[in-house]
């Protein structure tokens, strides 16, 4: 009998951290920037590939490939090389997320020229991340599907919604939690300054 407890205590305590780890932050559709504060990102150092044009700067995190969810095309990561992007994890079933998708969709129609948005759904399947693109509409920019978690960990992503900005220069930051249009707009312009 105490063994058979102990498993339902286990069972417990494994699905009271899966809710928390959708719950720890709310989305906001306009706030101050905090989020992009020096101490709520982890940076990430680039690696330096040499091509036949002279050195490419490539992030060591944009060796992945994955799944173009509308089209079912395989994409590749190192595709954003020298490119401004922002990255938005979310996960279909995470109410966080879907709160914060009309942020989202307002920040992409508004992003300045140069800087591309692209989510990276991921911890459900394919289906129901699609059923999410078309019941948010959040159809408007490409969403990359993370079918193994590799994506997610490879950015440090252990939660969520989270954003990773990825600089044309080779470096990136992920900033946990959910962040709003105001926040998503003032990232892109530094992604653009720097």
């Amino acid at each position: 009998m105490q063994v058979r407890q102990g498993a339902v205590v286990g069972v417990v305590v494994a699905g009271a951290l899966a809710l928390a780890s959708c719950a720890g932050a709310t989305p906001e559709t306009s706030n101050s920037g905090d989020a992009m504060t020096p101490g709520a990102m982890v940076s990430q150092s680039p690696d330096v590939m040499t091509g036949s044009g002279g050195p490419t700067v490539v992030a060591e995190q944009l060796n992945f490939t994955a799944t173009d969810v509308a089209t079912g095309a395989s994409v590749d990561g190192a595709s954003l090389a020298g490119k401004d992007t922002i990255l938005w994890f979310w996960a279909s079933w995470c109410p966080i997320c879907q709160s914060e998708a009309p942020a989202v969709v307002a920040a992409a129609a508004q992003l300045p020229d140069g800087v591309t948005l692209i989510g990276i759904p991921g911890r459900s399947d394919v289906a129901s991340s699609q059923g999410f693109i078309d019941g948010y509409g959040v159809g408007g920019f490409e969403h990359w599907y993370d079918d193994d978690g590799s994506i997610w960990s490879t950015f440090g992503v252990p939660t969520q919604p989270a954003f990773a900005l990825i600089n044309d220069d080779g470096t990136v930051q992920t900033v946990p939690g959910a962040l709003g249009t105001s926040d998503i707009l003032a990232a892109a312009q530094k992604l653009l300054d720097s």
